[in-house]
């Protein structure tokens, strides 16, 4: 039986050589944060989705994954810069 979900991709980041973090908006409302593998098929790039992506309920929420990440990335910046002096 197929699923009547929907995505729409709204952004995507390389987290490594073969492997992307992909956030899409769901049909049926809220969001997605899942993994998608890009591999080479001749000439044609693939990509596939893994399981288990993390549903996000709504915009407020969606908001709050990105003020966390900021967080992540300023305490990160923070230490590394601490690690040089």
């Amino acid at each position: 039986m197929m699923s009547d979900n929907a995505f729409k991709e709204l952004a995507s980041a390389e987290v490594n050589i073969a492997k992307e973090l992909v956030i899409s908006e769901r049909n049926k409302g809220g969001f997605t944060i899942g993994q998608r593998i890009m591999v080479q098929d001749g000439k044609k790039k693939l990509g596939m989705f893994l399981k288990g992506a993390i549903y996000v309920k709504g915009l407020d929420e969606l908001i709050n994954v990105r003020d966390a990440l900021n967080l992540a990335i300023n305490k990160a910046e923070k230490q590394n810069n601490d690690d040089e002096e």
